[in-house]
């Protein structure tokens, strides 16, 4: 199976970073997060249908659920991801609304994309890394006071997480938020844009992602986020970022490990 790119891929709560040498094309693939994708060392090329041209940007911002495939074939890219109900992504989301890959001048985060770059190439910390992809998402966000997610959904967003392991109804969320189902199920999609369903979906494979990243075995991630195997697993990577998690070749934490978007 081919390598996607090679570099680096962190998790945080809320988002995650993927950066370093982009390889073959992603495939056409849809996820919930907000996506930035920022070329390093030259152009990033999206587009949002097969049918579609190519077009190059320094730096895009990519709604949630919009389909879109990738390629900087060579180029150092980095990739961050953004939880849409997080404050960070309201804000994002409230700049750059939905529906369409946005074109930013790179010049607005020109100096935090090189810090981005430079922390890479010195090969820094995850935390080094993170506090510098934030204040990447941080600058694009802008200052507009935001209504802060239902305090409802924010329990019930914290009682997804843990608890991945287990097979989570939305009966059992619903108790624990003290909503009833049916208000439960439209509040959620009302504060968060995405079903209980797909979000618990989408949290899953992340976490999966996380554990496999981290050094577990794409076996073991499986079944720790209750996904029924690795090829469950697989299909859902597949389809959320457009690679399969067995083409990310494992390597040790000090060295370069392949990276995607």
């Amino acid at each position: 199976m081919a390598i996607t790119g090679i570099g680096r891929v962190i998790f945080w709560t809320g988002g995650s970073l993927w950066i370093g040498q982009a390889i073959t094309p992603i495939a056409m693939h849809s996820h919930h997060a907000i996506q930035v994708s920022i070329g390093l060392s030259g152009q990033v090329r999206l587009r949002s249908s097969d049918a579609a041209s190519w077009n190059a940007y320094d730096l895009a911002v990519i709604p949630p659920h919009l389909p879109h495939s990738f390629q900087a074939p060579g180029e150092t890219v980095a990739n961050l991801f953004c939880e849409p109900a997080s404050a960070l992504g309201r804000g994002l989301l409230h700049r750059f609304g939905q529906g369409r890959i946005v074109d930013v001048n790179g010049n607005e985060v020109a100096k935090h994309a090189r810090g981005l770059k430079l922390a890479f190439d010195n090969g820094s910390t995850e935390d080094e890394l993170e506090e510098v992809a934030l204040d990447v998402l941080y600058d694009l966000s802008g200052s507009v006071p935001l209504s802060p997610v239902d305090r409802r959904i924010q329990v019930a967003i914290s009682f997804i997480s843990a608890n991945l392991a287990g097979k989570l109804s939305l009966a059992a969320l619903a108790r624990h938020v003290k909503l009833s189902p049916s208000r439960l199920r439209h509040l959620f999609v009302a504060e968060t844009g995405i079903s209980f369903r797909s979000y618990l979906l989408w949290t899953r494979l992340n976490r999966a992602l996380d554990l496999g990243f981290g050094g577990a075995s794409w076996t073991d991630a499986a079944h720790a986020t209750n996904f029924a195997d690795s090829a469950h697993l697989s299909r859902t990577a597949r389809r959320m970022y457009g690679i399969a998690p067995s083409s990310i070749r494992p390597t040790a934490p000090s060295t370069q490990r392949p990276m995607t978007a």
